[in-house]
């Protein structure tokens, strides 16, 4: 008898195209879900989120591949930018296949189950949905009379048989990077983060482990970037120096990429990374130290910036490859520190050569988060204006409604002035990248160029 096909869909974006302007592509957590039933049903993934152009030709791909041997249609409303696109792509699975039962998951499903009904799906899975999936794809249940939640059981990952390695994604020659996570949870709990919707659970392969899937994805695949998906690389200090000193011992012939904090980082962890052929990504988010205590990036302030500022100066030093994010607009953030981040920045590479580059955000608000829960909270203390806090519900640009944020009652009468971070981002990365080193524009380019 033929197996049954299990169809992971991610939507597409509908309301966001130059919000979601890089589609990212080889997404760990489909290549996870896929990896772990993979013994028990022919998996197709189908990314409607990566493609440019006429959303008719997602609307076309979707109708190819519900096919008679799907059993069990899966589809990720992984952010809030998807769920326009998951309720559309769920109501067109409806039409094409109206006995196919669909179960959807995701962060903004774990954060905002009621967005979805009877309509949309039959199961909503809450957190991870690995086991939950497993347990469909064992019975392949038709569809209930009612849509059902699911508090989806915390998956460990620790035993890397349960992933099927040798088919982890779908691959071709053309592809740059292979996105993939050595470890999941995080024991920080920022105000504007999905992640400790998770709850506090870590869990990560031993050094061996990863060492092997590491290699083993560089040599099947060959592909020129690996980039860890690990919502915190670098949280275990001993994990790490180990793994770095297991990648330097294997010299495979690829780059790195992995997000991080700076006040995590010491400099001989940095030259390890450099050694190892890395680029990091430091999620700074502000410089201001009453910004840093409001968003609750770090129990002490002062120290969090004085380890962050060691860190980026000594990443230029050695002229490590890195991005540093900055997210402002949060609530309470006034023109005063504004311009803490800004000198902050502006004294990192005041003279001799860089290695950085700067992405600046406003910010926006997502189900789920503590500053989502505590929006009433910030407009009494703060001022802050939230104009469109269920902006995925909405039609129009996503961005602009998303960001449409009066951070304080300080900023009143001065609205013009909250996007003009754009223009000094701009700016900064003008000055910097006029002083990178051969070796670092040799890195970016290879990094970024196929």
């Amino acid at each position: 008898m033929a197996r049954q096909t299990l169809l992971l869909v991610c939507p597409p974006v509908l309301y966001a195209t130059t919000w979601w302007a890089n589609r990212i592509a080889n997404k760990p957590h489909i290549a996870s879900l896929a990896g772990y039933v993979r013994d028990l049903a022919d998996v197709r993934v189908l990314e409607l989120d990566t493609a440019a152009g006429d959303q008719g030709d997602s609307w076309d791909r979707l109708a190819e591949a519900v096919t008679d041997s799907v059993g069990l249609v899966g589809i990720s409303c992984w952010t809030s930018l998807h769920y326009p696109g998951a309720v559309a792509a769920a109501q067109r699975v409806r039409h094409l296949a109206p006995h196919v039962p669909i179960a959807v998951g995701g962060h903004h499903a774990t954060a905002a189950p009621d967005d979805f009904n009877d309509t949309t799906c039959d199961w909503l899975v809450r957190g991870d949905g690995e086991h939950a999936l497993r347990d469909m794809c064992t019975r392949w249940p038709s569809r209930p009379a009612r849509m059902t939640i699911i508090e989806g059981v915390v998956f460990r990952q620790s035993n890397p048989d349960d992933i099927d390695w040798a088919n982890y994604c779908e691959w071709n020659e053309d592809d740059r990077a292979i996105w993939a996570g050595m470890s999941r949870g995080c024991p920080f709990k920022c105000r504007y983060c999905v992640e400790p919707q998770r709850g506090p659970a870590y869990s990560g392969y031993t050094v061996n482990d990863a060492l092997a899937i590491t290699e083993n994805l560089v040599r099947s695949r060959k592909p020129r970037v690996i980039a860890f998906s690990d919502p915190l690389f670098g949280v275990n200090r001993q994990w790490t120096e180990s793994f770095l000193d297991g990648l330097l011992e294997r010299e495979l012939p690829v780059m790195f990429w992995a997000e991080t904090r700076a006040d995590l980082m010491t400099p001989a962890l940095l030259d390890r990374f450099k050694r190892c052929n890395f680029m990091l990504d430091f999620g700074l988010d502000t410089a201001s130290e009453a910004m840093v205590a409001r968003m609750e990036k770090a129990a002490n302030p002062q120290l969090y910036l004085a380890r962050s500022r060691e860190a980026l100066e000594h990443a230029n030093r050695i002229g490590l490859s890195h991005g540093i994010y900055i997210v402002f607009n949060f609530p309470g953030e006034t023109p005063k520190t504004v311009r803490e981040t800004q000198h902050f920045i502006d004294g990192l590479a005041v003279s001799g050569p860089t290695s950085g580059w700067l992405s600046c955000q406003s910010f926006f608000i997502l189900p789920g988060t503590q500053a989502f829960t505590h929006m009433e909270e910030n407009a009494r203390t703060h001022g802050t204006e939230i104009r469109h806090p269920g902006w995925w519900r909405e039609r129009g640009d996503h961005h602009a409604l998303a960001t449409d944020v009066l951070p304080s009652a300080s900023w009143a009468g001065r609205e013009d002035e909250l996007r003009s971070f754009v223009a000094w981002n701009h700016e900064v990365n003008a000055r910097w990248s006029a002083r990178y080193p051969s070796r670092v524009q040799r890195f970016r380019h290879d990094f970024y160029v196929a």
